[in-house]
């Protein structure tokens, strides 16, 4: 059978490191070309380096700290059937022990193919280093003192017998071993780097060529390597092509200051300007962010338009422009003619494969911390105290721009919302609050649905620890979150499912390798090692340089699609099947030459076919489907999930859920006010949100960082019960002090009620009396915001002996006490039921006496009562039917010189005519 052709090399190369070094992208062109070449054997230019790194460690498997090693380069990063024969490795040595080194040399040492995924790991952990092909050493300098350094390469043959002798496709560790002399020693390993090697096709031999069996022939089919061609090349297994999904995480640890009320009613507090530094130009953040930009393309090409602008005091929550939930499909290609774009190439009506594997995981808590930041803020002196002494935060700019690069590239890939702050799911069961478990799992999608301005994927979470237990699938369930991201050593199926996709109980779940997480974590210049990670599969960074570090992680992203199975059978496939999820560490932080390398990778496997992609979206949807049953159980190697994840005590889960309970209370007696933006909702869950923040998942394995985010929580959950206790001392009633005197048995009680919340609220008052005094029921009424509002006690007393105590207390119409009751000492003017008797008695008397006399008057008898009076006398019966004046003058007459003024008769007299009368005038005229 002749060898078989090439397809044309693609005209159209999908541009992803838009905005990036030229040297990136000349990186990019030359492996996307290397693409075609990978189905099948021929000789076309290598590619070119990943990148150059000058980052060294020392050695710890020598005899000491002698030498550090530092590997710059290694060429090729992947082996292709289009690459080069050779295999180079350059760098340096450095002398940074106080002895002279003599007669330093170097070789290569290779390791068996690795078999499954945990071998990523444990390759590169297992001691002593096995060796399976070496170099012969080679020398590198005859001396080298203290403080000196020399550069090195070597060079080797791929697959000759006296080289690394690699005559199959597979991932191969690979140790860079230096030797030599210290002084007063003997030879010895003075230092060594580790790494993987990923072969995807190799290329031609003329070794392999003399094995090579003509399919044409009458040879039985048994002894036919389909794979190898005429020309010694062996092409790569495209026979059952890995089902990539990239995930992108966008997380970074809480920075807000725990204890702050929100809906911009109280200043905007980070505990550091850490996140500052992470969105500005060369930050973590900002470095992942270019990096997505650079797989979305421009924003030319964007399928939707940019969300609003980002100095909204609210998060838009106006229906965005149909966004995508997912990174469409590409297209299909042209059959014919050159002037179609080659498959997975960009376009501005097809995103390329690359994009479409790709999905942005984006914490809600980081864009809540960055919108805020976007508005302005200030940097708290205390980072756990909400009321200690700040200083103006510098990050506005910053904040706002990377927001806005954001928005423009969620607008044109898959988004997926994270956990909020990254709950542990163990920490939510404990707590067992559904209003909280629901703000971690349910509603992050709505946060950045509004931030972002897009339709995420929902009904899926991707837990921070890569993995769930029974426990974490009960609360995923309580949420109704139907499907979920797990590492497969943590699920225990009967049968292998190719999707890598099960069904546990009501949960359905997709299976991802935690060794190619843990190599994802590797990266950049501060490593960690995920909590999940087994102690034989923790391996040392201080061994080895952040190129090596780098190649190993290219390497476990291209093992999935290089391990292929010869034939398609469920029993030899391993958990996560033909599935390759990549779920990077949650806090990550490549460098941008990390990018570059993983997207080279990744791009090479879709474009040659060793891989496909597979949007998270169809992922999604996929589970519904999903039939396989499994069980979930505790991976091996690593202690339980509760104890990795830090899970909350039940003592502390009790306090969270009691605080969460009454901001949640809180929240219900508050009232929205035409003079504040924020809703009760905005005002109050920012209280609860650091109580998410205070049960996240330690990203690392470190004992250091797990005590100090121990500290953390306790101090975010104190904060948050300090807020909570100010809210409910906000509002008080004013105490009038003393003696309260009520003017009568019905004069009300005067009180004020005084809020200092920014928000109105309603209350109820309390009132607690002895039964001498009846005090009348208001009901709810409410308070204005940063106000007072006198209230009138209907009372009645029934009593006037002795002063009678009162307690007056205030609580919110959801039943929660504010405030401190106050205690009057209240008199009331009244006599009780003794006055109301005797008033009584009175009455009836009086009614007695007249009806009496009544009755006499109308029988016309005379009245007993005036038996006992004596007759009038004729001077009487005269004064009795005179007038006033006749009156006056006999009064005169009968008392002269006597003056008897009558102010009644003056005023009688004004209106008749004056007259003068002498005192000697007695008789009547």
């Amino acid at each position: 059978m002749p060898d078989p052709v090439p397809p044309p090399l693609p005209l159209v190369l999908h541009r992803f490191t838009h905005g990036r070094s030229t040297r990136a992208s000349a990186v990019v062109f030359a492996v996307v070309a290397l693409v075609v070449l990978c189905a099948g054997p021929a000789t076309f230019a290598t590619a070119a380096p990943v990148s150059d790194d000058t980052t060294g460690t020392t050695d710890t498997d020598g005899t000491g700290g002698f030498l550090r090693l530092t590997i710059d380069e290694i060429t090729p990063s992947i082996v292709t059937s289009g690459g080069g024969a050779d295999v180079t490795v350059s760098g340096s040595v450095r002398n940074v022990g106080d002895r002279d080194l003599e007669d330093l040399s170097i070789r290569l040492e290779r390791g068996d193919a690795i078999s499954d995924a945990n071998e990523l790991r444990s390759s590169l952990a297992v001691t002593p280093v096995p060796v399976s092909a070496a170099t012969a050493f080679r020398p590198v300098t005859d001396a080298l003192a203290p403080g000196e350094s020399d550069d090195f390469s070597i060079t080797t043959q791929l697959s000759a017998t006296d080289g690394l002798n690699i005559q199959r496709t597979g991932v191969f560790p690979l140790n860079v071993n230096v030797n030599g002399v210290p002084d007063y020693g003997n030879a010895a390993k003075l230092a060594q780097s580790r790494t993987l090697l990923p072969v995807l096709s190799l290329p031609p031999n003329a070794t392999r060529a003399d094995q090579y069996v003509d399919p044409s022939t009458d040879v039985d089919d048994a002894n036919i390597d389909s794979d190898l061609g005429s020309d010694g090349s062996v092409s790569a297994n495209l026979s059952s092509p890995a089902q990539l999904t990239m995930l992108w995480p966008l997380a970074a640890p809480p920075q807000l200051t725990p204890g702050v009320l929100g809906g911009s009613t109280e200043p905007v507090r980070l505990v550091g300007e850490e996140m500052a530094r992470s969105l500005s130009d060369g930050g973590r953040l900002h470095t992942l962010l270019d990096a997505a930009r650079s797989v979305a393309g421009s924003s030319a090409g964007a399928r939707s338009a940019p969300a609003s602008d980002t100095t909204s005091p609210t998060p838009s929550v106006a229906e965005p422009a149909e966004p995508e939930p997912s990174a469409p499909g590409a297209a299909p290609p042209s059959a014919s003619g050159e002037a179609a774009p080659p498959e997975g190439a960009a376009s501005p009506d097809a995103p390329s494969r690359l994009a479409q594997s790709m999905c942005l995981a984006v914490d809600p808590d980081l864009l809540v911390t960055v919108r805020a930041m976007s508005l302005g803020y200030a940097v708290s002196s205390d980072p756990m105290d909400p009321t200690s002494p700040t200083t103006p935060g510098t990050g506005q700019p910053a904040a706002l721009q990377w927001l806005t690069e954001l928005r423009d590239v969620a607008s044109r890939m898959c988004v997926v919302a994270l956990p909020f702050a990254q709950a542990d799911l163990t920490s939510l069961s404990r707590i067992n609050d559904s209003g909280l478990t629901d703000a971690a799992l349910a509603g992050p999608a709505d946060v950045v649905d509004a931030v972002l301005g897009v339709r995420s994927v929902r009904g899926i979470t991707v837990p921070a620890l890569g993995a769930i237990d029974n426990t974490g699938a009960d609360v995923l369930a309580s949420a109704s979150v139907g499907a979920a991201v797990t590492s497969a050593s943590s699920v225990d199926a009967e049968r292998a499912d190719p999707t890598g996709r099960y069904r546990v109980g009501d949960l359905a779940v997709q299976t991802s390798e935690a060794p190619l997480t843990a190599a994802l974590a590797g990266l950049g210049d501060t490593p960690t090692t995920p909590p999940l990670t087994p102690a034989d599969q923790e391996v040392s960074f201080d061994g080895e340089s952040g190129t090596a570090r780098r190649q190993a992680a290219v390497a476990a992203v291209a093992y999935p699609a290089i391990d292929a199975p010869t034939q398609p059978d469920p029993a030899d496939l391993p958990t996560a099947g033909r599935s390759e999820f990549v779920m990077p560490p949650t806090y990550w932080s490549p460098t941008a030459d990390d990018t570059d390398a993983l997207f080279t990778t990744a791009t090479l496997l879709l474009e040659s076919g060793a891989a496909t992609p597979s949007p998270l979206a169809d992922v999604r949807g996929a589970l519904d489907a999903t039939t396989t049953t499994a069980r979930l159980t505790q991976p091996p190697g690593s202690r339980p999930l509760a104890e990795l994840g830090m899970a909350v005590s039940d003592d502390v889960a009790a306090q969270i859920d009691d605080e969460a309970e009454l901001s949640f209370q809180l929240q219900a007696s508050l009232m929205s006010s035409a003079d504040v933006a924020a809703t009760p909702e905005r005002y109050v869950a920012p209280l609860r949100e650091d109580l998410l923040r205070a049960i996240r998942t330690p990203d690392t394995a470190s004992a250091a960082l797990r005590a100090e985010a121990r500290g953390q929580r306790a101090a975010r959950i104190t904060a948050v019960d300090a807020t909570l206790q100010r809210m409910r001392n906000s509002v008080t009633l004013l105490d009038p002090g003393g003696r309260y005197t009520l003017a009568s048995e019905r004069s009300p009680l005067l009180l004020v009620v005084r809020n200092d919340l920014s928000l109105p609220i309603r209350v109820r008052i309390n009132v607690d009396a002895p039964p001498e005094l009846d005090v009348g029921d208001l009901g709810v009424i409410e308070i204005p915001a940063r106000g007072t509002r006198q209230i009138q006690l209907p009372t009645r007393a029934e009593t006037s002996e002795e002063a009678i105590t009162v307690t007056i207390g205030l609580t919110t119409s959801s039943g929660i006490s504010v405030g401190s009751p106050i205690f009057l000492s209240v008199h009331a003017n009244a006599y009780g039921k003794p006055l109301f008797w005797v008033t009584i008695a009175a009455g009836v008397a009086l009614v007695l006496l007249v009806a009496r006399r009544l009755w006499h008057r109308f029988r016309g008898q005379p009245d007993p009562a005036d038996e006992d009076r004596p007759d009038p006398n004729e001077h009487d019966r005269l004064l009795a039917g005179a007038t006033y004046q006749e009156r006056r003058r006999n009064l005169q007459t009968e008392h002269p010189g006597h003056e008897h003024h009558d102010v009644s008769a003056d005023e009688t007299d004004d209106h008749q005519e004056p007259t003068t009368t002498s005192s000697s005038d007695g008789d009547r005229p």
